[in-house]
């Protein structure tokens, strides 16, 4: 699958969910491409992010960090349950579009986050959103 292709999946994946937290902030389509050195951890991303070097990263599993938008009760209303089926099936699009999903949370008072997987092509792909935690 092309980068356009792929892109046009997550994008659609993604249309209308917000992700719940302090303030709900939608889930943005995110492209980079693989740095010159192939060399991939937590630290490029805050690089990516434009954050000073240093900062805290914490890396979850994308199943883990989707566990509460993913999860309903009995008593939930209508919306609630189609939005947590429609998470459910972005986190399969994301397994099946990209490798080695991760979360990399970047820790401030609003917690940058990306959730990137590696491209066909060895570029890295998915999505950054704002997490509000106090």
């Amino acid at each position: 699958m092309d980068n356009e292709s792929m892109k046009s999946e997550l994008v659609r994946a993604a249309d209308g969910l917000l992700m719940l937290s302090e303030t709900d902030a939608p889930l943005e389509y995110y492209f980079h491409e693989k740095p010159e050195d192939g060399f991939f951890d937590e630290t490029v991303v805050v690089q990516w992010a434009g954050k000073p070097a240093g900062k805290k990263v914490e890396v979850q599993e994308v199943d883990y960090f989707f566990r509460n938008m993913m999860n309903t009760y009995p008593d939930d209303v209508d919306k609630r349950k189609q939005d947590a089926e429609r998470f459910r099936q972005l986190v399969v699009t994301l397994k099946n579009l990209l490798q080695d999903v991760k979360v990399y949370r970047i820790h401030e008072i609003g917690i940058d986050v990306f959730i990137l997987g590696r491209t066909p092509d060895g570029n890295y792909a998915g999505y950054k959103t704002l997490v509000v935690e106090t």
